[in-house]
């Protein structure tokens, strides 16, 4: 076996560790897009809600 496929036989392994860790991070990520939806929705509510109050208080 001459130096060239030792070499790539070995870095098989640490690029498998690298995509691994690459799609480990990504599902992380899915899970941040999901907590910026909720504060998303939240503040839409919340300008919903405070646009209600401004037209009470003109109202009085």
């Amino acid at each position: 076996m001459n130096w060239a496929n030792l070499l790539i036989l070995l870095l098989c392994p640490l690029m498998m560790l690298f995509c691994m860790r690459g799609h480990k991070h990504h599902n992380h990520h899915s899970s941040d897009n999901h907590s910026i939806n909720e504060l998303q929705n939240q503040i839409i509510k919340l300008q919903s809600d405070n646009e209600q109050l401004k037209r009470q208080l003109k109202s009085r």
